[in-house]
């Protein structure tokens, strides 16, 4: 992939976590339980990325095994 595509796609994922950050602080709720909102949202987030990167290695480890490197 070349360094244009990593770039657009850092960009990309940046603004869906920047969205998701700011969607829940502008939530109508406070204190303690916007905390543990947060908390719970940010393990969902890190595992649906770590997923992602599996797949990714995934598919990227598929390609080169297709094209024989």
């Amino acid at each position: 992939m070349s360094d244009s595509n990593n770039g657009f796609l850092g960009g990309v994922l940046l603004g869906i976590i920047l969205g998701a950050v700011l969607a829940i602080l502008y939530a109508p709720e406070k204190g303690e339980k916007m905390r543990k909102r947060l908390v719970k949202k940010s393990g969902q987030l890190q595992e649906k990325a770590s997923d992602a990167l599996g797949t990714a290695g995934d598919l990227m480890g598929k390609g080169r095994k297709k094209m024989g490197i």
